[in-house]
């Protein structure tokens, strides 16, 4: 009995020992319920529930408006007010999508009456700040805000738990995905580049527009600074 038990768990060490040999990978998570990431080495996006996007959707809109307006107060010209209005109107937007998804949904969801204490404080910095020093630092939080709300937006639409929510994810994707392509062309260490946003938020800059302010600009610059995009 001893000497089977003992051939037996040879055998069984040479199958485990050929498996690996083969190429099928050790999964030291087994049985840990930890995500592991893929062979790119990116996460699954886990979707949060229902009540945690509407909470992350309204805050992060909550703080592109509010911030968004400080910056109407601050920037009297310029491609950064042109933004900041755009992010007003598309914001109050989603908003006002975001409660309807809610209602259409039949849930009882709880939304933020205000900001929490970490966007609490860029706003109190946004307040301190002004001129370059301004537009720097909202410039740079909008990018952070909206890659966090595209990450946001993206995991939902996939995987989100409820339909309602998930169709307000997928329909509210191309407005940030929109901003926040302006944003890496424009924010401060991305480019030196400046183009304007439209009235349908494309980012035009062309060539034709030319120098419209009288000033004396750059070669192949705009009298605004900004390097028109071809």
């Amino acid at each position: 009995m001893r000497i089977a038990l003992l051939i037996a768990a040879s055998l069984l060490a040479t199958a485990c020992g050929n498996r690996q040999a083969e190429g099928e990978p050790e999964r030291a998570d087994a049985g840990t319920g930890i995500a592991q990431p893929d062979a790119g080495g990116a996460f699954a996006a886990e979707a949060p529930t229902a009540q945690n996007f509407a909470q992350m959707a309204a805050m992060s809109d909550m703080f592109e408006i509010e911030s968004s307006n400080i910056a109407l107060k601050k920037v009297r010209s310029g491609p950064v007010r042109e933004f900041a209005q755009m992010m007003i109107a598309d914001h109050t937007k989603s908003t006002e999508a975001l409660k309807s998804a809610v209602a259409a949904s039949g849930m009882s969801l709880d939304m933020p009456a205000s900001l929490d204490a970490t966007r609490q404080s860029q706003i109190a910095v946004l307040n301190r700040l002004e001129g370059q020093d301004f537009e720097r630092e909202y410039m740079n939080q909008q990018m952070a805000a909206h890659r966090q709300a595209l990450d946001l937006l993206k995991s939902y639409a996939g995987n989100g738990d409820t339909a309602e929510l998930r169709q307000f994810a997928q329909s509210t994707i191309p407005a940030v995905q929109k901003h926040y392509d302006w944003l890496e062309i424009n924010a401060p260490g991305t480019s030196p580049a400046r183009a304007t946003p439209d009235a349908s938020g494309g980012t035009p800059g062309q060539a034709e527009r030319g120098v419209t302010t009288g000033q004396t600009a750059a070669p192949g610059r705009t009298a605004t600074g900004a390097t028109p995009m071809p």
